[in-house]
C-alpha cells in the first residue's frame, strides 16, 4: 500500500470515528501564517506550535433552546390553583379564570357593571356546565384586551356564577387567538397571540 493511500485512509477512518469520540479533547492552535485548526490529537500538532495550543475541552451538544417567550404573557399560578388571566373589558380590568373546558367566554354581571354596558338588548341564553343548566344573557362587548392582544367585538356571557374568586371564564372563543402553554412544573401559563 503507498503512502498516499495510507494517509487518504487515515484521514478516512479519522472522519468517520470523529462522532464516536465524543469524550475526546479538543485543540486549537495557529500556525506561522496565523491559520486557526483544531484537532482532537496532540501528536498531529507540529512540536514548534505545541507551546500555543489551547485546550478548548471536549465537544458538546448544545442545549435545547427555550420556547420563545417574546410578545408572550407569562401568568403565575400556584400548584392545584386556577390559571387567573388580567384582561380588561371595553377598558374595564377583569379577572378571568382560564378554563379550556369552556366554549365560551363568561363574566358576572358585577363585572359587566363595571365596563359601562348593560344587560339591556342582551339576547337571553341557556348555559349547560357540569353542575347543570341555567339562564343567561349573551351581550355583545366591543373589545376584550388579554396579553396586548384586542380581541372583538366579541359575544359574551353573563351570568351571576361561581368563578373562584375571579370575574369570569376565559373560554376557546378568546383563547383560540392564542396559543396557550401551561407549565405546571414551572407554576406558570404563557399566552402567546397567534398571528
Amino acid at each position: 500500500m503507498s503512502r498516499v493511500t495510507r494517509a487518504l485512509l487515515a484521514a478516512l477512518l479519522a472522519a468517520v470515528l470523529w462522532p464516536l469520540a465524543a469524550d475526546a479533547q479538543l485543540y486549537r492552535w495557529k500556525d506561522a501564517s496565523g491559520v486557526v485548526h483544531y484537532t482532537g490529537d496532540l501528536a498531529s500538532i507540529p512540536p514548534a506550535f505545541r507551546d500555543s495550543v489551547q485546550d478548548v475541552g471536549s465537544p458538546q451538544a448544545r442545549p435545547p433552546e427555550p420556547a420563545s417567550t417574546i410578545g408572550s404573557t407569562i401568568i403565575p399560578f400556584a400548584a392545584g390553583a386556577p390559571i387567573l388571566a388580567a384582561a380588561a373589558v371595553n377598558g374595564a380590568p377583569v379577572t378571568l379564570m382560564v378554563d379550556t373546558g369552556a366554549e365560551r367566554t363568561l363574566i358576572s354581571p358585577r363585572a359587566l357593571a363595571r365596563t359601562g354596558l348593560t344587560l339591556e338588548g342582551g339576547r337571553p341564553v341557556r348555559i349547560v356546565g357540569v353542575t347543570g343548566a341555567a339562564g343567561a344573557r349573551e351581550v355583545v362587548v366591543p373589545r376584550l384586551d388579554l396579553a396586548g392582544t384586542q380581541v372583538g367585538p366579541l359575544a359574551i356571557i353573563v351570568h351571576d356564577g361561581s368563578f373562584g374568586g375571579a370575574d369570569g371564564l376565559l373560554g376557546r372563543d378568546v383563547l383560540d387567538a392564542f396559543t396557550l402553554t401551561v407549565d405546571a412544573a414551572a407554576g406558570q401559563a404563557i399566552l402567546k397571540p397567534r398571528r
